[in-house]
């Protein structure tokens, strides 16, 4: 490993500076779409060659058992994985990502060079002797993957991630189908060696793109500051085992990728006994089959594309586990039914695609969290690890279909995808579980939170800039900006952590459901333009049980130019109950006359917090009016603060000393 890391370093492949801001935008960031093309090609090289090396051995023969062979080739390709996995992840910590990424394909593309040769040469090893070469793939694959993991958050912003994995995804997927329709071609066609060839063209295709990429350089001894040898290597995956033990949230991680690849190895490896045996079909057929499970994983990755960080990636992985699990239970029945080789065929298309889109799902969200949740000094070595688990829990799949001397393997298939059905299931239902067990709010109000914060951020694509200054416990007062309908789901969104409660005009409580929703949580009805004694007291024992109470300092929503009056109820509730107030302001709303058609309205919205309003000068066992107008006009102001330059000069708001309530009735509005 020393002297990869050393070859890897006299390239002149510096790691990535760690104050590199790439764009917002996937689509202008020129490294992630030279990065996105080269997975790609790669990963269309990955699998060009799966069925000229299945008819190598014959694997149409009914005498054969063709999924012992497909797992055999599995477990070999993959072995290096569980073997290299922590030292290649402890790699990609001490030296550039892209350089090894570039190493290992040009590796492998002189490997699949000469694959016919090195089959010639190992075909007499035995029953393992024609995928023998396949460990020297394998091995340059494990030193590929945790790199390329690692580095993909240095060249994407953190909140492109899911989307980002997703792309990747659904490209894998893309050459993954596309490579098994044109493998399978191939293989029908012509000799093997004519796929090897293609397939070692495809990694030097992809090491060129990867080198066209431009990286930020840094000093060398910031990439050489890493012990070296072996003592040194051992430290660092020890450290890494460390960080994964001392993390829950990691741990759980890798185990759901980990069970997510056992019962995949499964299911790929006996997809050609299925088609063979109960669809009655030939090489190209197979290829079918794994095509539809890359359609299915290209729906998913353009589902979750759209989605982007809209869905929570906890929320994402549950249903997708549940999804997996009814998915392969439909592609099961394909394998047990006595219905006729189209309906099966039909069946298990329908069931292969929704579960690869249901995987796409888990996969990208389980990639994104676990950039997002990992520091980037061990970010190498925890998907090293990671590769480590999911390659174990492949071998064990694969290992138990290949290495045992089974009894005519092929007549059990539909009872293995049964069972991997029955453990996606369980552990579906398992992160429910966990995640509502987790959850303080009950199981109601947290779907309400969830379910709030989604459509916030996929129909009016919410931005929270900075952090929400909003305390997670005891009493608080929230207050922002009032522009539009749905302004009260905003602050909520932006604070998903915590429920909050609402002063809201009584007009709003007529529709049951929205009625039924404000009960839940805890609203306050107020009727406009009275003294309502009744709405204050309720806000005061609200935050007596320290809870989080909002309403808007401006009283109702005011036409685009229309003057402000600004209402004193928000200043009040603050000094006579001693609760901070924590300000936000909102922006990139459109104005609408109507509820429904400002609830419709194409809102881009983005909602910055600010620190919590001083206060404590005004502060008396029994405010005056003069010094709640003082609050007020502080509060205000605070909100105002949040402005960004652009709006400060674009504001035609108009807000003056005289704005504010004159009358006692008026100081109670709300």
């Amino acid at each position: 490993m020393p002297a990869i890391a050393d070859f890897v370093r006299r390239t002149g492949f510096m790691k990535l500076s760690t104050n590199h801001h790439p764009p917002r935008r996937l689509y202008a960031n020129v490294n992630f779409i030279l990065f996105w093309c080269a997975y790609g090609v790669s990963a269309t090289g990955d699998h060009l060659s799966e069925m000229a090396l299945l008819k190598t051995q014959d694997a149409l023969n009914p005498n054969v058992d063709i999924t012992r062979l497909t797992a055999g080739m599995t477990f070999t390709f993959f072995l290096p994985f569980f073997l290299f996995a922590p030292f290649a992840g402890a790699l990609a910590d001490r030296a550039s990502r892209r350089g090894l990424m570039v190493t290992a394909d040009a590796v492998r593309a002189v490997i699949m060079f000469m694959f016919a040769s090195l089959i010639a040469f190992t075909g007499n090893w035995g029953q393992w002797g024609a995928f023998a070469p396949l460990v020297l793939v394998g091995a340059f694959s494990a030193m590929f993957s945790p790199a390329r993991s690692a580095l993909l958050p240095t060249i994407v912003d953190e909140h492109q991630l899911v989307r980002a994995n997703a792309m990747l995804s659904g490209l894998g997927i893309i050459a993954t189908m596309v490579a098994a329709k044109i493998g399978g071609f191939l293989a029908d066609r012509y000799a093997p060696m004519v796929a090897f060839r293609w397939d070692s063209a495809s990694f030097v295709g992809s090491a060129v793109l990867l080198l066209c990429m431009r990286m930020p350089r840094v000093d060398l001894h910031e990439v050489s500051a890493a012990g070296h040898g072996k003592r040194a290597a051992l430290s660092e995956i020890a450290h890494g085992i460390q960080y994964v033990r001392a993390h829950r949230h990691v741990r759980q991680l890798l185990l759901i990728g980990g069970l997510v690849w056992f019962c995949g190895a499964l299911v790929f490896s006996v997809i050609p006994a299925i088609v063979r045996d109960c669809y009655h079909g030939n090489y190209p057929a197979i290829s079918n089959c794994r095509a539809f499970l890359g359609l299915g994983f290209i729906l998913g990755a353009v589902l979750m594309t759209l989605l982007g960080d809209a869905l929570r990636s906890e929320i994402a992985i549950t249903w997708g586990l549940l999804g997996i699990g009814v998915s392969l239970g439909i592609f099961a029945t394909s394998a047990i039914a006595p219905w006729s080789d189209r309906v099966l065929s039909g069946i298990g298309s329908v069931g292969i695609v929704l579960a690869g889109a249901s995987a796409v799902s888990v996969m990208a969200s389980f990639q994104s969290l676990l950039q997002q949740t990992v520091a980037d000094r061990m970010r190498g070595r925890i998907f090293g690890l990671n590769d480590l688990l999911s390659t174990g829990t492949l071998l064990l799949a694969t290992g138990s279909l290949a290495l045992p001397h089974w009894t005519r393997l092929d007549r059990w298939v539909g009872l293995v995808v049964a069972l991997s059905a029955a453990m996606m299931l369980i552990a579906g239902i398992a992160t429910l579980r966990f995640r509502l067990a987790r959850s303080r709010y009950g199981p109601v109000l947290t779907f309400l939170i969830h379910l709030n914060e989604f459509v916030c951020k996929f129909a009016w694509r919410l931005r929270r800039i900075g952090p929400s200054t909003i305390p997670r416990t005891g009493a608080v007062v929230i207050t922002s900006n009032h522009t539009s309908v749905p302004d009260p789901f905003f602050l909520c969104a932006g604070a998903p952590y915590r429920p909050i409660s609402f002063m809201v005009a009584e007009e709003y409580t007529h529709n049951f459901l929205v009625s039924w929703f404000l009960r839940y949580a805890e609203c306050i009805s107020v009727r406009r333009g009275t003294r309502q004694t009744s709405a204050t007291r309720t806000g005061l024992e609200h935050l007596a049980q320290g809870k989080a109470l909002g309403l808007f300092i401006e009283g109702g929503i005011a036409r685009p130019g229309e003057p402000l009056r600004l209402k004193d109820g928000v200043a009040m509730l603050a000094l006579t109950s001693g609760a901070p107030v924590v300000v936000a302001y909102i922006s990139g709303t459109v104005y609408r006359e109507s509820v429904l058609a400002g609830a419709l309205a194409p809102h881009r919205v983005t909602i910055r917090f600010g620190p919590p309003v001083p206060l404590d000068d005004l502060r008396a066992a029994h405010p005056t009016r003069e010094t709640i107008r003082m609050a007020t006009r502080r509060i205000y102001d605070a909100i105002l603060a949040l402005r960004s330059p652009e709006l400060v000069a674009a504001s035609d708001v108009a807000v003056h000393d005289n704005d504010f309530p004159e009358d006692a009735e008026s100081e109670s509005e709300i």
